[in-house]
């Protein structure tokens, strides 16, 4: 996350390490526009942030795996795949609660 960059004109994100711009800290459609840094993209922000996810966010992954309510969806393939996805988990979804059906294992 300490890698993000965006252009402040389109929005469009960069990554130092990952994704970086064709030329150092400028925006490949708007060469004029110098890439940005979010405030909280900083090592200490993004540790702080990480330990809260520990703390706070890790733990309901595990109660929602637990009780057999968690669904998880590649994020890495297509946009359209990723949607095609979701939308079958909520159908699903709602024809469980139509006939009656809970998800809820607690």
């Amino acid at each position: 996350m300490t890698g993000r960059r965006s252009c402040p004109i389109c929005g469009e994100i960069y990554n130092v390490y990952f994704r970086p711009a064709k030329v150092d800290n400028q925006c490949d459609r708007h060469p004029e526009a110098r890439l940005t840094q979010r405030a909280d993209d900083t090592q200490e922000k993004v540790r702080v942030r990480l330990e809260t996810y520990k703390r706070e966010t890790a733990p309901l992954l595990d109660y929602y795996q637990r009780t057999g309510r968690l669904q998880r969806v590649d994020g890495t393939r297509s946009p359209e795949e990723i949607y095609s996805d979701i939308e079958e988990i909520l159908n699903n979804e709602v024809v469980r609660t139509e006939l009656g059906e809970s998800t809820n294992a607690d």
